[in-house]
């Protein structure tokens, strides 16, 4: 059972702009040192930090703990 709501305000104004499918595949693929491989979160807290999402909970697999940085879409010019 989640005890609160782990987006700050401001982080979930951010993660809200992101396609569901790519919220997915973050929340899917975060590094864990432990397993020394990709795997899910589970997802503790969500704040910013300057532009950036900061992602922080513990791997599903072995429960280590792990963060993951979400760094704003650049315009990229073509």
């Amino acid at each position: 059972m989640r005890q609160s709501e782990p987006f700050t305000k401001e982080a979930k104004g951010r993660w809200n702009k992101i396609p569901k499918s790519a919220q997915t595949k973050i929340l899917n693929n975060v590094f864990c040192g432990k397993c020394l491989s990709s795997v899910p979160i589970v997802l503790d807290t969500a704040k910013m930090q300057r532009a950036d999402v900061i992602l922080r909970g513990k791997c599903k697999i072995c429960g280590h703990e792990v963060c993951r940085l979400v760094e704003p879409e650049t315009n990229a010019k073509s």
